[in-house]
Formats: C-alpha cells, sequence, structure tokens
C-alpha cells in the first residue's frame, strides 16, 4: 500500500503543477478567428482588412465577443460559401452606424447595466447618460455631424482597456486624444473655440508631473473638463473644479466669500492667479506689489489690499531668508561634527510654517498669514542661536584641543632634554 500512496501522491503533486503551469483559458464566447467576419474580411484590402488586424488586442475581443455582438448578422454564415449570409438583417445586421447614431450604438451594451455585470461588476453603466449633458452630446443631438462621438476618444476597432498605456484614454495619452480635435484650427474654428489650450497645457507645472515625473495622478484634461460628460468649467465651478485636487486652498477661498459676504465669482477664482490650462509651478514672487505679483492684477497702490498683500509677502519673505540662514548654519555645525540633530528636527517646524503660510495665502487673512510666518520666525531664530551656541561649542573645543596639544608639546620636550642630559657623559677629571 505505501508504494501506492507514494505514487498517487507524486501524480497528485505532477498534475498541480501542471495545472499551475498550463497558461490561462480565452473567454468563453466564440473565438474571433472561428467566425466567419474575421475570416471574410480577413481576405479583404484596405478599410474592409483593418478590424481584423485588431482581434489580438482590443479589449472587445478580449473579452470573448466578435465582429458580430457590435454589428449583428450570422458569424457563422460565411463558411458554407455564402458569405452574404452573414450580412442577414433577421439576425440583427446593422452594419456601421452613422456618426450621430454611434452613441445609442455603443450604449446597447455600455448601458445595460445586467449585461455589463457580466465582464466587469462594477463597470459603469451611465456613460450615455453622462454624455447628452455635455458639449459634445448637445451638438451630436442637434444633428452636428462633427462633434465628438465615442470612436474619436476610443478608436473604431482595436479598442484598449482604459488601464492599458496603449490606450487612446489612458491618462498619458488623455491630452493628445482631446489636442486631435482642440488643436486644430480647421475643427474649432466653425466654433469659435481657442486652439491654445494643448500648447498652454505642456508647459504647466500638471503636465511636468504627469510626463516627466510619471505620475499618473497629475490632472491632465478629462480631470477638470469630465470625460463622458465634458464641459468647460462654469466660473462659478473654477474653485471646486480645482479643490478636487487643492482641498484647503478651495476651502479657504470659500471660508473668505462667507466670512466677508463676498461674491469672487466675477474674478473667476483660482485662474486669475493661475491660468487654466498653463499652470505654471507658483513662486512666492506671485505674492506681493512685486513686478510679477498676481496681486496688482486687480489692487491699486493706496487699496487695504494692497498694503495687505505687501505685508504678507514681507513676512513670508523674512521667513524663508531666516529659516535658510538656520538650516545653513547647522548644517555647516553638522558637518563640522557638532550634534545638532535635534536641532535641525526644531527647525522643521519653521519649514511647515512655511508651506502653511503660503496655503493661508489662499484665504487673503492678513492676520492668520502673519501669524503662521511669526510662529515660524521664531522657531528660525532658534535655530540660528542653535547653530551659534555649535559653533561656540566648537571654538571651545579647538581651543581646549590647542592647550592640550601644547601641553603634550612641551611634556614631550621636557621628556627630551630629561633624556639627553642622562644619556650624556661626564667628562670632568676626578678631584
Amino acid at each position: 500500500m505505501k508504494p501506492l500512496v507514494l505514487l498517487a501522491a507524486i501524480l497528485f503533486i505532477v498534475s498541480g503543477v501542471a495545472a499551475a503551469a498550463e497558461p490561462p483559458r480565452p473567454p468563453s464566447g466564440p473565438k474571433p478567428l472561428e467566425t466567419s467576419c474575421v475570416q471574410c474580411h480577413a481576405q479583404m484590402d484596405g478599410e474592409l482588412l483593418e478590424p481584423t488586424k485588431h482581434t489580438g488586442d482590443d479589449i472587445h475581443f478580449l473579452k470573448g465577443l466578435s465582429c458580430h455582438d457590435c454589428h449583428g448578422g450570422n458569424p457563422l454564415a460565411g463558411t458554407d460559401g455564402d458569405p452574404e449570409a452573414a450580412h442577414d438583417v433577421s439576425k440583427g445586421w446593422t452594419g456601421k452606424p452613422a456618426r450621430r447614431q454611434i452613441p445609442g450604438f455603443c450604449a446597447k451594451c455600455h448601458a445595460d447595466a445586467v449585461y455589463m455585470k457580466r465582464f466587469d461588476p462594477h463597470a459603469r453603466v451611465d456613460q450615455l447618460s453622462e454624455y447628452r449633458t455635455s458639449v459634445h452630446g448637445k451638438k451630436n443631438a442637434e444633428g452636428d455631424e462633427r462633434a465628438a462621438v465615442c470612436v474619436d476618444c476610443h478608436g473604431v476597432h482595436g479598442i484598449r482597456a482604459v488601464g492599458d498605456p496603449r490606450s487612446s484614454v489612458y491618462p498619458t495619452n488623455v491630452a493628445n486624444t482631446c489636442a486631435s480635435c482642440h488643436a486644430k484650427p480647421e475643427v474649432m474654428g466653425r466654433y469659435f473655440i481657442p486652439t491654445t489650450q494643448f500648447a498652454e497645457y505642456k508647459r504647466s507645472v500638471h503636465a511636468n508631473a504627469l510626463y516627466a515625473k510619471g505620475d499618473l495622478s497629475a490632472p491632465t484634461c478629462n480631470d477638470c473638463h469630465g470625460s463622458h460628460g465634458a464641459v468647460p468649467p462654469g466660473v462659478e465651478n473654477v474653485a471646486s473644479v480645482c479643490g478636487s485636487c487643492h482641498s484647503r486652498e478651495a476651502t479657504l477661498f470659500r471660508e473668505t466669500e462667507a466670512k466677508s459676504k463676498l461674491d469672487l465669482s466675477a474674478c473667476i477664482q483660482c485662474m486669475v492667479c493661475h491660468s487654466n490650462h498653463a499652470v505654471l509651478a507658483p513662486t512666492d514672487a506671485m505674492l506681493g506689489v512685486g513686478p510679477v505679483s498676481t496681486c496688482t492684477g486687480c489692487h491699486a497702490e493706496g487699496e487695504p489690499e494692497y498694503d495687505a498683500a505687501a505685508k504678507m509677502s514681507d513676512g513670508l519673505t523674512r521667513l524663508v531668508r531666516i529659516e535658510a540662514d538656520a538650516r545653513q548654519l547647522l548644517d555647516r555645525a553638522a558637518k563640522a561634527g557638532v550634534e545638532v540633530g535635534p536641532d535641525l528636527f526644531a527647525l522643521q517646524k519653521a519649514s511647515d510654517q512655511i508651506v502653511e503660510a503660503r496655503v493661508l495665502a489662499h484665504g487673503f487673512d492678513l492676520d492668520r498669514f502673519l501669524a503662521a510666518t511669526n510662529e515660524g520666525v521664531k522657531a528660525a531664530e532658534t535655530g540660528i542661536d542653535s547653530g551659534h551656541r555649535a559653533f561656540a561649542e566648537l571654538r571651545y573645543r579647538r581651543v581646549g584641543l590647542a592647550l592640550s596639544l601644547i601641553v603634550l608639546v612641551v611634556v614631550i620636550a621636557s621628556l627630551a632634554l630629561k633624556i639627553r642630559q642622562v644619556e650624556t657623559p661626564d667628562t670632568e677629571p676626578p678631584g
């Protein structure tokens, strides 16, 4: 019995390894290459051949779907010598839909919650309803054949999953996809829409984070305008759009409106200082009344807001300067061998207050802003004092070392003289 049990165990392990090594099974459903659609179109030329080139990477094919799942017809008819039977209207053949019909054509599946759950229990099914609220959708409903529809963004055949880096709607590709229409004067001219957005965005801090730093969470077109429900953010919604990422700045902005009973919608909010597509990295020079200040674009000398901006700039500049001096002093002390780790840790308070002040600038509250900068200055001045004490300690060590060396040299010299005296023979004659 023991050999039989051992043999059974070996067979069980081997079968398990074989099962683990077995490649994953394809999705259920007709294999694309088994349908008459692919077999016939693979023998054609031009645009009739094109769909067959994508059976290996199109998301629909990868999910086990094929041509007839979108276009209808009989996928088996052509195999018996009658390819025309594949285009059987009684089998649901629709052919190529008109542009105006494409949103509804795609929504036959993508708006059907029961059907979509077969492939992904979390799949969204509201794309068509959102599309109808967009500028594109409204133009499409009015009969505008040039308005963007599903295939303009996702492609026709060879549609890839959103998470596929080759997808036209992958984060790093979205701006290029939008620019395929929005950067063309011949397309946008008829709608009186500018075409500089893409070029401006490519210079922005957002694009730098996305393309240069590889941060896929950095905003691109659809993060601000929406995807299927794409619209220009309304003037009253700009702070809300920016606030979806920059939440504290948006909260401060709204608090200012509420406390001061102001309506800042007319100033286009965030865009006034930061622009919209060409959002550049903010600098401290934007605050205050200097040559590149954004405050002076609305406020003139003599106004209380102008004076407040100047005071805020002065306070932040002073904090940044003193914090830098303290850090440089402590870094030099550390390199000289003095233990200043706790002092550098305490200096972080000043660095935090710099960040805090830069955020508080969006609240336009002078007293709150200066309270933050003054607190930071105190922490930085403490750091400078610690740096001076560290160098005083270093000088004390060096003086002590110098004195010790002098004493040591004197002792060595004395010993050398004594040894010399002891070793020198007595040459005087006996008395």
